[in-house]
């Protein structure tokens, strides 16, 4: 049995997400690009205000 240290995987409803912005997490100032654990409700009303990327953009790649 292996352990982890992700919230996410400790407590079942919770989920991991990458923020797309600055954002305000438990008290806690959060720059663009850290992830945050989230209730898969929190995580759907985040995506809807653009906190937090939704996985359904693409990144661009570019050949150079």
């Amino acid at each position: 049995m292996s352990r982890s240290n992700d919230p996410a995987a400790q407590q079942p409803g919770l989920v991991e997400v990458r923020l797309a912005k600055p954002h305000t997490h438990k008290g806690q100032q959060k720059k663009a690009g850290e992830t945050i654990t989230v209730t898969a409700d929190r995580k759907a009303w985040l995506e809807s205000q653009g906190v937090v990327e939704d996985g359904t953009q693409q990144e661009e790649s570019s050949n150079g």
